[in-house]
């Protein structure tokens, strides 16, 4: 009977030290190893509608997204321009899949250290429906080299990091795994719509260059072969510029004015099931242009007679053989 009793008591122990344990795993943050509460960083991001970055990069000041019906839009001081879609939704997922790898502090003195305050961190507020749901604090990101023998398939080593985090209004200094502080601490420029082109060449049938003095002149393709201004193009010339048509980005811009009139230069791509697309360069003066595309219609942005320029819009001898 006593064996019997016994058994029972040690049967109860065992389920409550196990009750005990599971609890445990579930709401205590223990020094050393942690994961961030669920159901602080759990966001919806089809449902953000709203947030806010205060990053160092820009000494603080306030960079707010804003969802549009068709993508997203950035405000820094008193310019609202179209943002990098890409971007943005490559952050929010970043955001909705953290998870802290260790407790590092509980103390607020030493959240310097790890640059999570006020005056050294970059913050992000994030809003659902008007609502509220994240206000975080990132902090520095420390650089970790990796094992001797943690090669990827190239042989070469895979380089890790940590970034620091705080949730506002808590005492607790967390570490992530991976490079989230660079992610939010960039500059307003670098979440600007900074696209000039991007389009599949193997559609395109023609290109109409409209420059100044009837200089321009019209490529057009037949056959798989490219004539330029009449004359068989040289190949490997013409697959260099269409390559340069791709995906062409640019982040110098221009808002402060929008020329008036006729462009300058013109170059107007058409092709198989595609809508044409337009990039036109006015002269602003001091070897300067304002170059604006249909594809960023709200965008200008500023070029010289530089490189950028001569790759939109060269000569027809750029695209002929040598000595045409």
């Amino acid at each position: 009977m006593r064996g019997k009793y016994n058994n029972r008591i040690l049967g109860l122990a065992f389920l409550l030290l196990l009750a005990i344990f599971a609890l445990s795993r579930l709401t205590r943050i223990r020094p050393g190893r942690a994961t961030l509460m669920t159901d602080v960083v759990a966001i919806d991001t089809s449902q953000v509608n709203s947030f806010t970055l205060y990053p160092q990069a820009e000494e603080g000041q306030a960079v707010t997204f804003e969802r549009t019906g068709n993508g997203w839009q950035v405000t820094h001081l008193d310019i609202t321009v179209p943002a990098a879609g890409q971007a943005v939704r490559n952050l929010l997922a970043e955001i909705s899949s953290l998870r802290a790898d260790q407790l590092v502090s509980r103390d607020p003195a030493k959240w310097a250290d790890f640059s999570v305050n006020d005056s050294l961190g970059s913050r992000i507020v994030i809003r659902e429906g008007g609502r509220e749901t994240l206000d975080l604090m990132v902090g520095r990101f420390q650089y970790q080299p990796p094992p001797r023998n943690n090669m990827n398939m190239y042989g070469q080593n895979r380089v890790t990091g940590k970034t620091y985090i705080r949730l506002s209004g808590e005492d607790e200094v967390y570490s992530v795994d991976g490079f989230f502080a660079l992610s939010v601490n960039r500059g307003f420029s670098q979440w600007r719509n900074n696209v000039l082109s991007r389009v599949n060449t193997a559609q395109l049938t023609g290109l109409r260059f409209d420059y100044p003095a009837d200089s321009g002149f019209v490529a057009r393709k037949s056959d798989a072969h490219w004539q330029v201004a009449g004359l068989t193009a040289d190949s490997a010339r013409m697959e260099q510029y269409l390559n340069g048509l791709r995906n062409l980005t640019h982040n110098d811009f221009e808002d402060t004015g929008r020329p008036e009139g006729e462009p300058d230069y013109r170059l107007t791509m058409e092709g198989d099931n595609m809508s044409p697309v337009m990039i036109m360069a006015f002269n602003a003066g001091d070897s300067t242009y304002l170059i604006n595309s249909s594809l960023n219609p709200s965008t200008w942005f500023k070029a010289g007679y530089d490189p950028l320029f001569r790759r939109l819009f060269p000569g027809a001898s750029a695209l002929l053989p040598e000595g045409s």
